[in-house]
Order: structure tokens, then sequence, then C-alpha cells
């Protein structure tokens, strides 16, 4: 069933459709674990894990090997090694985990993935309860280094970032992002409890940590300073960075159980405000996933958080009210509305994604449920199929998608890079699954690499750009930062689908610090790597020119809370500037 909003609640949050675009396309996915050669199995370890372990299923998307296909770095929970499947380009997956170094087994949950020394290499971080076999104590979370010669090192204790807590192992979802802008990813780790047991519960909160980094290889914890309104009482399941207003500086956004979702505001000088009840979110009842994305096409970027729906209502609140939809009206001001357009209902929702599984230029909803008790057993996967008028359809059994059961992190994933994103989900105690996408009527597409390296101020893979395209009138657009769901990421290349047009009228990529670049009449159905401009290059027209110099007068002096013009970013835009620049000249 699909729900349309009252005009209302509609008004100024619609986008006007494009007819080419916004027609009905099936989606069709196909179980493909046996045809790609995923075998793994989720088994935790409950002397590592504690009580908390039935909520761990966690994994990564990355291309590690920089061969052009995606690969999947796999947390089995404890119960034996990690895994990690390289793609061999041809749909098909072979687990090297041992001679890549990470067929560990630890009580691993959550996992991030991001390039922490900007050696253009993806490394990963990987929460953790304790090692092999128990007890559950801390310092064991793990940051596997990439060497680039197919190997991993764990440098997390050298790093840093080994505990989140110094009572016991845990930590739940992670996400990386260039919280102050300096071309370096940022961590931060969520932590769902922090204490021994229940009855200590007076310093919860204090195991979700922010991590900034030194650009030498290691962190600080800056958790404190930069966050000073605090974390008390925060259950932190999943983080993500994302800008929210546009205003180039990276929001913090935290998943959490218990009515304890956060909303904070960068201030653009290295702190957050919690702006959580002011925003009118943090009113799901049990945060647990979430995803980010622009649901209706209409510039802003929504949040949606999954949680707890019972049809149960002898239940005690607050395990009643479902999912969440978090539809931005601009300025961090936010409508609740999952209810009303029918995206609600998951039961026990873990995982979540925002993907254009059938190209036709709209953002689906997927979402996955479970929990091993009582009513919440068994609890399918849902697609909620994006018509283009923010009414939404649920899909999941006609479109083949099978899950059921246990499902805890979700991620897409373009495996064999076609343009048509496949689906990945991982299962508590259960088998690791993989959804082919083969839709016959999928729209085009464009996939976008996007390449940092000629810039340092720029953190790697374009984390926290904006990506937009137009076709026909109507603007599309993604916001690069891993899609961080449940304890998972996702493919790290950025999918449009731009329906039957043959031909994008614009791509424009809004870098962070201002930097912009834009491409015209560019071909559908291609995969494109888009460059940043060098530093100096402040107009992105591929010269360093006396535009340049005048943008870079025009802003001398001090930045708040940043200027495109500071090329040695040190908070003021002076001669030492002038001096970088000129030497760019060309």
């Amino acid at each position: 069933m699909s729900l349309t909003l009252s005009a209302a609640l509609l008004a100024g949050t619609m986008a006007v459709a494009d007819e080419s675009i916004a027609e009905p396309r099936p989606i069709q996915l196909e179980f493909a674990n046996s045809s790609a050669g995923i075998s793994a199995q989720h088994h935790v370890l409950a002397g590592i894990t504690g009580a908390g372990g039935w909520m761990l299923g966690g994994f990564g998307v990355g291309d590690f090997n920089n061969n052009g296909y995606p690969d999947i770095f796999y947390a089995t929970g404890g119960g034996g090694p990690d895994r990690l499947y390289i793609n061999q380009g041809d749909g098909t997956f072979e687990d090297e985990a041992e001679a890549w170094g990470v067929a560990v087994s630890h009580g691993s949950g959550g996992v991030a993935i991001g390039d922490i020394n900007n050696n253009g290499h993806l490394d990963i971080y990987v929460t953790s309860f304790g090692p092999e076999g128990g007890p559950n104590e801390p310092g064991h979370h793990r940051l596997y280094r990439n060497s680039g010669r197919e190997s991993f090192t764990n440098i997390a204790e050298a790093a840093g970032v080994n505990e989140t807590s110094d009572q016991i192992g845990t930590g739940w979802g992670a996400a990386f992002g260039d919280y102050n802008l300096n071309g370096r990813l940022d961590l931060f780790v969520a932590c769902w409890k922090d204490v021994p047991d229940i009855p200590g519960l007076q310093n919860l909160g204090r195991a979700n940590k922010l991590f900034r980094n030194n650009g030498d290889e290691t962190f600080t914890d800056v958790t404190d300073d930069a966050i000073p309104s605090g974390l008390g009482g925060v259950w932190g399941f999943q983080p993500a960075f994302a800008d929210m207003n546009g205003n180039g500086l990276p929001d913090l956004l935290i998943s959490a159980d218990f009515k304890t979702s956060r909303y904070f505001i960068n201030n653009g000088d290295g702190t957050f405000t919690n702006y959580t009840t002011e925003s009118g979110t943090g009113i799901d009842s049990n945060g647990m996933g979430q995803t980010i994305g622009d649901l209706n096409n209409n510039g802003l970027l929504d949040w949606y958080v999954t949680s707890v729906h019972t049809i149960n209502f002898s239940q005690p609140e607050p395990y009643i009210n479902g999912n969440a939809l978090y539809m931005n009206q601009g300025d961090h001001q936010y409508h609740e509305v999952a209810e009303e357009v029918d995206v609600h209902l998951g039961h026990w929702g873990w995982g979540a994604n925002a993907v254009d599984l059938n190209n036709n230029g709209w953002l689906d909803l997927v979402e996955v449920n479970g929990r091993p008790a009582s009513q919440w057993l068994n609890q399918p996967g849902k697609i909620f199929a994006n018509s283009g008028d923010l009414t939404f359809t649920e899909v999941a059994s006609e479109s083949g998608f099978t899950h059921i059961g246990e499902g805890r992190g979700s991620a897409w994933i373009d495996t064999q890079r076609n343009g048509r994103p496949d689906l990945l989900v991982s299962k508590f105690n259960g088998a690791f699954e993989y959804y082919r996408n083969d839709s016959p009527a999928a729209g085009n597409y464009l996939l976008i690499d996007l390449d940092t390296s000629n810039n340092p101020l720029l953190a790697p893979n374009g984390f926290n750009s904006r990506i937009k395209v137009t076709v026909g009138g109507q603007t599309h657009q993604r916001y690069q930062n891993g899609d961080p769901s449940y304890l998972s990421s996702s493919d790290l290349i950025v999918h449009f689908g731009v329906g039957d047009v043959d031909t994008i009228d614009e791509v424009r990529v809004e870098w962070p610090r201002g930097y912009v670049t834009t491409l015209t009449n560019v071909d559908v159905n291609q995969r494109m790597t888009i460059e940043s401009p060098r530093l100096a290059d402040l107009t992105g027209s591929g010269d360093v020119n006396v535009f340049d110099l005048l943008i870079l007068l025009n802003q001398w002096g001090s930045c708040a809370p940043f200027c495109q013009a500071d090329l040695n970013n040190d908070g003021e835009v002076n001669v030492f500037d002038l001096l970088m620049l000129l030497s760019d000249w060309g």
C-alpha cells in the first residue's frame, strides 16, 4: 500500500517529477551466493561479546586492490576468522583474507572503510569485543592499514583507536568523515553500552568517541572538546557524517537506542552543537541503523532511521512507533513522515540503504529486520520502491529479495560495474547474503569515481562531496560518505539512475571547501573518473590564473569557519597563500 502526504506537509518539499524518468520499472534481484562464490557464516561467541552479541553482524565494501571492482570485508563475530572477498571482475569473489593478513578470529562488530593516510589505498576499521575465545575486554578494535601490495597491517594500538572504553570490549558502528575540512578522514565510533552491567549506567555514553586524524597515521580522542554538550546517556549504534544544510560543513548524525538518537550541527571551529530537539529529529524510539539521501529530489538530504515496531500494543512504550523518516525542510528543520509514506513498518529494524535499484532516478529504501525473540522471529527484509512523488510501495517479495530472519548490516554494491546496484545483507548467526540485480527494464545510469589525489585539502575518494546530475530539468544528488548503514558501509562509487535519457545535461561536483567541477552533455551508461581541482585552482577551470588570484584577494584576512583560498589551512588568507598560488600559476 502507498500513502501520499497531505498537501500542507508536501508544500516546499517536493520536486517536479520528470516523466521520462519517474515511470514504473520493476526491480528484479537474484539470490546469487553460490554463483558469486560467497559462503561466509556469522557466528557470535557470547564469551567475547556478552549479552549484546545478538545485535552484531557487520561488513564493509571497498576496492582494496584498486583493480576497479569492489571487494567485501566481512566481520564474522568471533566464531571464525573474518573474511575478505576479493572481486575477480567477472561477478565472482574469492576469500583472500589469510593472504592479506586479516583472517583473524575476534569479537568483530562494525566496519568502516576509508583511506586514513591519503596514500590511495583503502583501509579498514573494525570494532571488536575481545580476542579469539574471549574474554570480553577492551583494546581489541582493529585498524588495518592497506600496504598497496595486497596485505594489511593492524596499527590500531599505535594509531590510538584500539579501544573506546577502558572497562569492557565494546564498540558498534563506525564512520569516517573529514569534519574539520583538512583533507584527512576522521573517525567516529558509536557505543551502545560501555559498562559491564546494566546497574552501572551513570557513565553511559562515554564510549561514543570522535577521533581526529593527525595526518601521521595516528588519531587523537577529541570527544570532550569537540562535543561539549556531551554524549551522556546515548546508546549509540551507528554514526554518519553529512552536510545536512549545504554550508560545506559535515554534521554528525547518530542513530541510537531508547530515544537517544542525536543530531549534531558542525560549528566550523572543531566543535558540534546538539540540535536534536530543535531540528525535530530524535523521536525514533529505538534508533538502530540509518541512511541519508535526497528521497524527493528537492536538493535536501533526508534521514531515515530504523527502529522497532510491534502490533502487540500490550508491550510497553517505546516499542511501538517503527522506523522514522525525517524529511529535510532546510536550515536544520525536519518533518517526520515515515508512517504517512508507509516506510515505518519494518518490525525490528537494523540496516538501511537509500539506493536507486531500478535506475528510475529516485532513491528506493532497503531495510532489514529481526530479533531472536517472540514476535520478531523470521522477519523479512523490505524494499520500499520510490514512485517519484514521495510515495513508496513495499516490493521485496515480488522483486526477489527473499531475505528473511536475523538481518543486521546491509549495503549496496555494484559488483560488475554495470550500473545496477546489488544488495548485501549480514545475518546474526547466519549466512552472509548476496542479491544480484538483474532488473531487465532498469533505466540508464552513470557511475562516477571521485579522485582528490591532486588536492591535499580534500579528503580521499571525495568524502563530504555533493554530486548533482541534471537531466530534463530535474536535478538528482548524491552525498559521498560511504552510506553508513548498521555496522556496515556501501560501495564508494557514485551511482545515478537516469531513466531513458541518453545524455545528461550537467554533472556538477561540489567538493569540500568551495571547489566545484562542472561537466556538460555527458553520455549515459558509462563509468567516469572526475578529478578535483588542484589546490590553487579556485575556479575549477583547469588553470591557475588571474581569476583565481581575484578570489584569493577577495578572501584576504581571517577565515571563519574556512576559506577556499586558505591554501595552507592556517585560518588566514595571506601572503603565504599568495605565494602558493603564484607557484602553481598556469
